[in-house]
């Protein structure tokens, strides 16, 4: 049987799947603005070949206009499945629409297709647990060459050469995106780790970021962007040990947080010092500088937010996010998607609104590796960042709703599953304890 074929209206069968809309009545000659908002809303993401003013284009369906006439619907997102998918009901409110002809793909091939990709899903997910098991240990050696470097620039010593093969051993022994997930599973320092962690996180965002936008990075190599990510709060080695390892909440007011809020003017110095280029030295000076300069949680003073690149936003946005997800012995931790949701309020106060939502594009709203419930009470890691439809990534489910964990823990793909979905996030700590880090590359997945 062909991959395709393209039927009649009254030929739509259940074992069918709607890849193009190729003919229809003359409803959609010369469209009513209401036919166009009716494929603008449940085709979205789609794209239309129509005749505008006597010429044939092709564009997103987002740009259909009343007058249009509608020739073709194709390149249908999967987020679109609730008019591809063929029921009998269904066939008949195509019909009445005016949908009269389409291209199709049969249910076996569809299934064929679907256990092809659910295969390589599989393997993407232990590849990556295996990163993770891998990368543990280089985050411990980094987290201790990151205190090493604070301390040599506290004695007044500090070597670019020390970071860069920090930096180094991250690269091609480990994966910044593993480090990421680490961040969220395994305990966390304030200062040290917290380097590490950020580093990796922004890493993984720009250029994911850049691929997606398809920009050019502003770092001559991703050592340069990682070196900018990892020495960000390096200001903090002229920063008292007493008062940047103390678990005190210290006043605003304060003599220690005057010292603390001086770590930024103090980290371009450093880097300065160290010929670094300007757009690291931005990144230092700047990434406590708010989108609302005049918040008392915005320093340096007297800065223009316009001088704050983009580099600098992303980092001071990953800064947070990973002070929130860190755990410390001294504060209870957020998980990853309980912060993001906090970050979100801050967005266009503190945090650039564009800058943002190309962060969570990449990352997530369900980073991976956060902890979730599903509806029907099963609990399972998040393996995936769905570019279509953010709330419904790929879940490794390894415990019951009673419980108690699977032999083997299943891969779910919450895109093909339209009755199963994410209830809530929970907190690795209050349900899995210190075992979260355990559990996670234990898992082998099928």
């Amino acid at each position: 049987m062909a991959l395709r074929q393209n039927v009649m209206a009254e030929e739509l069968k259940n074992n069918m799947k709607i890849v193009e809309f190729t003919k229809f009545t003359k409803l959609y000659s010369n469209m009513a603005e209401k036919e166009c908002q009716f494929i603008r809303h449940h085709l979205k993401g789609s794209t239309v070949e129509i005749l505008r003013d006597d010429e044939l284009l092709t564009c997103p369906v987002e740009q259909l206009q009343t007058g249009d006439s509608l020739r073709k619907i194709f390149d249908i997102p999967s987020s679109a499945r609730r008019v591809t998918t063929v029921t009998k009901g269904f066939v008949k409110q195509l019909i009445q629409r005016g949908f009269r002809s389409f291209t199709v793909q049969t249910q076996e091939k569809a299934a064929s297709s679907k256990q092809q990709k659910h295969q390589a899903s599989v393997q993407e997910a232990n590849a990556f647990i295996q990163k993770i098991r891998e990368s543990i240990k280089i985050r411990e050696q980094a987290t201790e060459a990151a205190q090493s470097m604070i301390d040599n620039a506290r004695k007044g010593k500090p070597s670019a050469k020390e970071v860069e093969n920090n930096i180094d051993l991250i690269l091609s022994d480990s994966s910044p995106e593993a480090l990421a997930a680490i961040a969220s599973l395994q305990s966390s320092d304030q200062t040290y780790a917290h380097c590490i962690d950020a580093a990796a996180i922004f890493q993984t965002a720009y250029f994911a970021i850049k691929k997606k936008k398809k920009e050019t990075s502003i770092f001559s190599g991703e050592k340069l962007a990682m070196f900018g990510a990892f020495t960000h709060d390096l200001g903090k080695a002229k920063v008292p040990k007493s008062i940047l390892e103390s678990t005190e909440r210290f006043d605003r007011e304060s003599e220690e947080m005057r010292q603390i809020q001086s770590h930024p003017v103090y980290g371009a110095e450093l880097l300065n010092n160290m010929n670094m280029p300007k757009s690291i030295m931005n990144m230092a000076h700047y990434h406590h500088v708010k989108m609302d300069t005049l918040l008392n949680s915005s320093y340096p003073a007297n800065v223009s937010y316009a001088d704050v690149i983009m580099e600098t936003r992303l980092v001071s946005i990953v800064d947070v996010y990973q002070a929130l997800i860190g755990k410390r012995s001294y504060k209870k931790s957020w998980g990853p998607p309980e912060a993001i949701r906090y970050l979100d309020t801050l967005t266009g106060s503190e945090f650039d609104p564009d800058v943002w939502d190309d962060f969570v594009s990449v990352i997530g709203i369900y980073p991976k590796s956060s902890l979730v419930e599903m509806s029907d009470g099963t609990i399972g890691f998040v393996m995936s960042v769905p570019e279509d439809d953010l709330e419904r990534p790929e879940v490794v489910i390894f415990r019951d709703a009673d419980g108690n964990d699977f032999e083997q823990p299943v891969l779910v793909d919450l895109s093909e599953e339209p009755d199963l979905e994410i209830e809530q996030d929970l907190d690795h700590y209050e349900v899995l304890g210190e075992n979260a880090i355990d559990i996670f590359i234990g898992l082998e997945v099928r």
